[in-house]
This record gives structure tokens, sequence and C-alpha cells, in this order.
């Protein structure tokens, strides 16, 4: 292997610049200089595997809460109403809540001005399996009106003790 310039550890002081390896050296230091590790800030790779499995399980503690929590309330969907006189109305909703649970369920009618002009609560407790469809349940109830309602719904919907 022949090359012009042989490789920088043979070849010595640059004819080029003379000096230079002197200037270098003044300026550098003339000899090879080990820089002190720096102490390292912050967790090391243990710590941030620790804070990370600390995290995960506080997430999944915190997402069976919501779901576990959230399945234990029951929860109503309005479907439909129907006005049959300016006395009475009937409003029909689906609620999912657990078998075993009894729910009252408050259902409003309201007129054009948004305003309250019938209440009915209706206490539902355990449903026969071939009304179910998983844990849902379709229900209507009447209620009777001050005035002509324009809408009615389900207000909301609580456990009691049954």
């Amino acid at each position: 292997m022949s090359s012009a310039t042989p490789p920088p550890s043979e070849a010595g002081p640059d004819p080029e610049f003379p000096g230079a390896d002197r200037v270098l050296a003044q300026r550098y230091g003339a000899a090879h200089r080990t820089v002190a590790a720096v102490p390292r800030r912050g967790p090391s790779t243990r710590g941030w595997l620790l804070i990370a499995a600390a995290a995960t399980l506080v997430s999944a503690v915190f997402v069976v809460w919501i779901v576990w929590g959230g399945s234990q309330k029951p929860v109503s969907k309005d479907v439909s109403f129907q006005i049959t006189d300016a006395a009475h109305v009937s409003a029909d909703f689906d609620l999912t809540k657990d078998p075993d649970q009894t729910v009252t369920c408050a259902v409003r009618a309201l007129n054009e001005q948004h305003a309250v002009v019938g209440w009915n609560e209706v206490t539902i407790g355990r449903v026969a399996p071939e009304r179910l469809n998983g844990r849902t349940s379709t229900h209507r109830v009447p209620v009777r009106t001050t005035n002509t309602a324009t809408t009615a719904g389900v207000d909301s919907c609580w456990e009691t003790a049954g």
C-alpha cells in the first residue's frame, strides 16, 4: 500500500506549517489529558425503571377504579316520548344497571319555554331476564303535566336501597 502522504501518526511535523505542532501544544497542552467524569445527575437506569413501573401501576389502578366505579352507577338514555294530551306524556328510556341494583329514575316533562311541567319518579328493581339486553332494559314512564309538554325524558337516575 503506497500513499503520497503518510498517516498522521508517522507524519511528524507538518512541513507546510512549521511550528504548528508547537503552537498547538502551547494552546492545548502537550500531553493528552483525561477529562474527569462529571457526576451524573438524575436517576440511574434502575431508578428510571422503578419510576416507570410505579407510573404503570398507578395508571392501572386509576383505570380499574374508573371502570369499576362507572360500572356500578346506573346509566339512562332517552329513547323517545309521546304526548298523549295536554295533561299526559310518556317517556321511553333505556336503563343500564347491575341486575341486583334497585334504581330510582326521575322523569321530567318540559314545555316550550323549557320549564318543568311534569315530574315522576319511578323505582326499578330486578328486571325479568327476557326484558334484558345484557344489562340494559327499556322502560316507559307516564308523566302527568300541568300544561302541554313539548318533550319528556330522564332527568337523573340513582341507586336506592331496595
